[in-house]
């Protein structure tokens, strides 16, 4: 009975550890084109820079300026 539990914390061990190992800007994706590149975070939106270009106005931003 102690084998099949410490089998298992192993092997939980081993599934956090892989769920931990990627981590970063890799893993932050657009919601819109799956881009990795130029996500904005701000108020949860994980949107890319170029598509919130595009939708920014439709989900309640203004543009000031220019």
């Amino acid at each position: 009975m102690a084998d099949k539990k410490s089998k298992k914390n192993k092997e939980e061990i081993i599934l956090k550890k892989l769920s931990v190992r990627y981590k970063g800007k890799g893993k932050r994706k657009c919601r819109l084109c799956d881009t990795s590149r130029g996500v904005i975070r701000k108020y949860g939106l994980y949107i890319c820079r170029r598509c919130f270009r595009e939708v920014g106005e439709k989900i309640g931003f203004r543009k000031f300026g220019g």
